[in-house]
């Protein structure tokens, strides 16, 4: 998402790609102003194939909870984590936000966030972490809330290369809750928090 030697611009020209080593090698890609987030499979011969494209995250009960040290100095975050066992959300924590978030564009379903407290700091960089997935999620029909501002995380003007930011990532209905409960309102999702 870097144009030149400059940092983040919203209206730049932008793809990003993420990539997944296991039991298979996957890569994904989303291109700003098309829509979709495509994953490619790598096969055998050294080839990849396009296997699915992905334009909707829906609703579903996977949570991905990182940075869970902040649940005890952030009431509102542990309130949320609360929720999600519950309410008996299936936990996917791989203690890396690629593959869980990799997780979410695959299953079209879950959230994850990465929330900061008064002693425990963001982490996440937005240049390099926290906006390329934004897009890769958004692309693919999900949405993202960035740092406390109630907006994307292509939205948040970056004015350093190492930015930091606490950030969730997800169905609509599901970053409408965290904004919700993590900060007190959602305005942009106004009434789409999932029952």
């Amino acid at each position: 998402m870097v144009r030149g030697c400059g940092y983040l611009s919203k209206d730049s020209d932008s793809h990003e790609g993420l990539g997944v080593y296991g039991p298979r090698t996957v890569y994904c890609i989303a291109i700003k102003g098309c829509p979709g987030t495509h994953e490619f499979l790598l096969q055998e011969d050294g080839k990849w194939l396009h296997v699915k494209e992905t334009e909707e995250i829906g609703e579903g009960k996977l949570f991905a909870p990182g940075n869970l040290r902040a649940t005890f100095d952030n009431p509102n975050y542990e309130k949320l984590v609360n929720y999600y066992i519950g309410e008996q959300y299936t936990l996917r924590y791989t203690g890396g936000m690629v593959p869980d978030v990799f997780q979410i564009i695959v299953k079209e379903k879950g959230v994850f966030c990465n929330v900061t407290s008064p002693s425990t700091k963001a982490k996440l960089r937005i240049l390099f972490e926290v906006a390329p997935l934004a897009l890769l999620v958004e692309n693919a029909g999900g949405a993202s809330s960035c740092d406390g501002r109630l907006v994307s995380a292509l939205d948040i003007d970056i004015n350093t290369y190492d930015q930091r930011a606490e950030v969730c990532y997800g169905s609509v209905g599901e970053v409408a809750r965290f904004e919700e409960v993590v900060y007190g309102k959602s305005p942009r999702f106004a009434g789409k928090v999932p029952a």
